[in-house]
């Protein structure tokens, strides 16, 4: 799946949509669409379909097709299923969302290699989709999870940013350059550097800079969007009608229905041979069975002659004549007589003969 930038508003809006739609819903199971991507399905009233992938997480009312999980998706479904959701939350202006379900915390993190992340209810770490370190976290079993270092600029007044701003750059707010202002924001408050550069403005840099820049948390209809910014595609936030998600279904359903695809030719490929295995093995079935009733009946046909070679061996083995002997004059009874049996071999320790019939 491609990599794409995607704005930390993004999981601001994503979060609080998540909240409105699966707050006090159930988890009901979890499911794999690909080796990146999961499906976690929430009961509430009926039930949604969340879907998380390297990138982005959106709601979805397709039927995907999915895959057998892996390790960390049977235990995730083995962990999370019947937990219900209590609250969803991006964390400051990380690309972080978590889930603070009854007895875990369910952490998705959208940078860096993407992760998946289950706590207990104390931030403990039970288990990762993939362990990782940085020089201030750790991401493995046993650790206590620590959420990264930055500041929620919607926590702030305007004038409690400029003021700290002003006191870090050791510069007065208008003598602060576009460039650093931008640099500055994108450091501490995680903002997106694409949002930032069409806000402000090189000529006028003012507390309402600062103001226009807050107003991207009171979006009332927020839609997700694909934009190219330089050389990449961008996942942002814009104010306009619509359904939230359906940029996002439509970029990743295709990328899904072609997985769908492939699936299906594996799996046809492999129905297949199954099939053909199954059609060979009832092959050799019938064939045994042939053999079977053709040897049951040549053993019935022969009866009376096998009931005397019965006999004549018990007594020949009650007289402790070697089995040489015994074969030996037993086969030229048969053949003087014409009788179209040959005896092989005599086990007498087991009991057992082996005869040809001509």
């Amino acid at each position: 799946m491609e990599k794409i930038d995607v704005t930390s508003t993004v999981f601001y809006y994503v979060a609080k949509n998540l909240s409105d739609e699966l707050l006090g819903g159930y988890i009901n199971n979890i499911q794999t669409l690909d080796e990146n991507t999961f499906k976690i399905k929430v009961h509430k009233q009926k039930t949604k379909q969340l879907i998380i992938n390297n990138n982005v997480c959106f709601l979805s009312d397709y039927l995907l097709p999915t895959i057998e999980n892996n390790g960390f998706g049977v235990f995730l479904k083995k962990a999370l299923v019947n937990q219900r959701i209590h609250e969803i939350k991006q964390d400051k202006n990380n690309r972080v969302i978590y889930f603070k379900l009854d007895k875990h915390y369910l952490i998705f993190e959208f940078f860096s290699n993407s992760n998946i992340i289950l706590t207990d209810i104390n931030f403990k770490i039970i288990t990762s989709k993939q362990k990782e370190e940085w020089k201030d976290r750790i991401i493995k079993k046993g650790e206590i999870y620590k959420f990264p270092i930055n500041y929620n600029i919607r926590e702030y007044t305007e004038n409690e940013i400029i003021s700290e701003i002003e006191r870090t750059t050791q510069k007065t707010f208008e003598q602060i350059g576009r460039t650093e202002l931008i640099s500055y924001l994108v450091r501490i408050y995680k903002l997106p550097p694409s949002d930032m550069e069409s806000i402000i403005d090189e000529q006028k840099i003012s507390k309402k800079t600062i103001t226009k820049i807050k107003k991207l948390y009171e979006y009332k209809k927020p839609k997700l969007v694909f934009v190219d910014w330089k050389t990449n595609k961008t996942l942002t936030v814009i104010n306009e009608e619509g359904f939230i998600y359906d940029d996002v279904e439509k970029h990743y359903l295709e990328s899904y229905k072609r997985n769908a695809v492939k699936s299906d030719v594996i799996k046809q490929s492999k129905n297949e041979i199954i099939l053909k295995e199954q059609i060979e093995t009832k092959n050799a079935f019938e064939e045994k069975i042939k053999t079977f009733n053709k040897e049951g009946e040549t053993i019935y046909a022969y009866f009376p002659q096998i009931d005397q070679i019965n006999q004549q061996i018990k007594l020949a083995t009650s007289k402790k004549i070697n089995e040489t002997e015994i074969i030996n004059k037993i086969n030229d009874y048969l053949n003087k007589n014409n009788l179209g049996i040959k005896i092989i071999n005599i086990n007498q320790k087991n009991k057992t003969y082996i005869a040809e019939f001509k």
